[in-house]
């Protein structure tokens, strides 16, 4: 069942709803913990923990092979740090884990079109999972977002609507298409943030079924950080580990809406000025799941950061000097290690989002020859 967490309505995982009726957005439990002894046969993918989703039965598996990210470790400012290698999905973003999941969910429930909006992993993401679901997909993306941000959408299948304006423009067209259509929603659904619970599990096996101390994910609308936490939550509910990592989440200073409200002690996101700076695939004003994001940070016992667009860029230039090609976005999470404790960034585990190849064009023009 889907469950709205401000007025309490539940609905079946059968509808096509993306946000309950009374404009909240959604949760879906997980209905337990995948069983440890099937995890020596099965296969590699994020499938391997399918239990833990809470999809329908029968839901048949939309994969192109994603899960089992390489943790690999480098030396910087004479410092041991590991790095989860997100970057190298199938469609080059942690958005895999996500729309493997929704996807599949989609086809399940039959879903025949979906639209979503996005300018960038997310279309892209989805784009790759509808296609090889068989389902037509739309994606809405500002008319002034760059060509080669949607070629991927494009040329997996998607149908690229551009659309006149700001962003919000964009994510006001998508809700009017929604009424005919699916929006299978990368900020909105709950089945995107069960997907992401993956990365979690992935972590636990790597470091041999236990957990780090804590972990530091770019934070933009928050759907990333919000499904890392809720699969540690499942991991040591079901006993399988011992504590909750503490998670930091790092947003851009010209966008930092959930790092405001953190700090101010406030339960929803600050309102704040869309601005996209070197790292905008986090640049989200306005996160409709601020509420719940804001919780699991708490939970955890981590924090929010907020760095500067030169922060950013310095950390980006050491990932690179270091053979890690990911996008500006990623490095958010390495400026925002900087700024931990010695203490508090020991044995912490980086997240690293986004494939630089996603944003050549745009790293040739900060990095000219």
């Amino acid at each position: 069942m889907y469950r709205c967490p401000s007025c309490k309505k539940e609905y079946p995982l059968e509808e096509k709803i993306f946000r309950c009726r009374c404009g909240s957005y959604l949760l879906v439990e997980s209905p337990g913990v995948f069983p440890l002894a099937a995890l020596e046969t099965r296969d590699l993918s994020i499938w391997r923990y399918r239990e833990a989703y809470g999809l329908p039965p029968g839901t048949e598996a939309v994969s192109l092979g994603e899960g089992t990210t390489p943790l690999v470790e480098r030396t910087m400012d004479g410092e041991r740090v590991r790095f989860k290698l997100d970057c190298l999905l199938p469609s080059g973003s942690f958005k895999d884990r996500g729309a493997s999941v929704l996807v599949s969910l989609a086809r399940r429930i039959g879903v025949r079109e979906l639209v979503e909006d996005s300018s960038g992993n997310a279309g892209a993401a989805m784009a790759a999972y509808s296609t090889a679901a068989g389902i037509r997909c739309r994606i809405f993306a500002p008319d002034s977002t760059p060509p080669g941000k949607l070629v991927q959408a494009r040329l997996c299948g998607a149908q690229v609507v551009r659309v006149p304006g700001p962003r919000q423009a964009a994510s006001d067209a998508v809700l009017a298409a929604a009424e005919k259509s699916y929006y299978a929603s990368h900020l909105w659904n709950p089945f995107f943030i069960q997907g992401h619970m993956s990365a979690a599990f992935e972590l636990w096996e790597q470091l041999s079924r236990s957990l780090p101390p804590a972990v530091v994910v770019p934070l933009g609308s928050g759907g990333y950080l919000e499904g890392i936490h809720r699969g540690f939550r499942l991991l040591v509910s079901a006993g399988y580990a011992r504590a909750l990592p503490k998670i930091y989440g790092v947003q851009a200073a010209v966008c930092d809406p959930l790092h405001r409200a953190f700090q101010a002690g406030l339960a929803d996101f600050v309102p704040v000025e869309a601005r996209a700076g070197v790292a905008e695939g986090i640049a989200v004003s306005r996160p409709p799941r601020a509420r719940e994001v804001l919780a699991c940070l708490r939970e955890s016992g981590g924090r929010s950061l907020s760095v500067s667009e030169e922060e950013i860029i310095a950390a980006h230039r050491r990932l690179l000097a270091s053979g890690l090609y990911v996008e500006p976005t990623s490095a958010t999470a390495l400026a925002g290690l900087a700024r931990l404790s010695r203490e508090e960034r020991e044995g912490a585990v980086i997240f690293l989002s986004g494939h630089g190849l996603k944003a050549s064009e745009k790293l040739a023009a900060l990095y000219p020859a």
